[in-house]
């Protein structure tokens, strides 16, 4: 059964034909299923995660999905600064690039969207000003955000 309504789906589709105007990309990291005959997660929402991630992908041809497995894809998931899963990179246009740890449900889910029209497009909403002081940086920024379903 999809995560996604039939109804949200066609107004998501909808949304990103008209605004995710260049191509973007989704690094999914995650865990390998189990060799054994019973399928044993030891990630909470990895598998949920997953499911929604190929769905979102699927409301778009400009979206690309790849999965990689935490264990064995270690070097790559150093490189995009990924330790924990369920974990995802969004990249496209814009310079830096925008990571979810954990399933985006409830009120992430409008913003893991439009993350991905903003990392298309490489630009944000940020007023002119808020750009300009932010252009003056002379170091690196790690910005976290913490969200909850509440």
């Amino acid at each position: 059964m999809p995560m996604i309504s039939e109804k949200d789906a066609k107004l998501i589709r909808e949304h990103l034909k008209k605004n995710l105007k260049d191509p973007v990309a989704i690094d999914h990291f995650t865990q390998g299923e189990s060799p054994g005959t019973l399928p044993i997660h030891e990630c909470q929402y990895c598998h949920e995660t997953g499911e929604l991630l190929r769905e979102v992908a699927g409301l778009s041809d400009r979206i690309t999905l790849r999965t990689h497995d935490l264990l064995t894809e270690a070097a790559k998931a150093k490189e995009m600064g990924i330790t924990r899963i369920p974990s995802f990179v969004l990249s496209g246009k814009a310079q830096g690039q925008v990571r979810f740890l954990g399933i985006p449900s409830g009120y992430e889910f409008s913003s893991l969207i439009e993350d991905l029209v903003d990392v298309a497009r490489g630009e944000t909403d940020l007023a002119p000003k808020a750009v300009a002081e932010l252009a003056g940086l002379k170091n690196r920024v790690h910005i976290q955000v913490f969200g909850t379903p509440t």
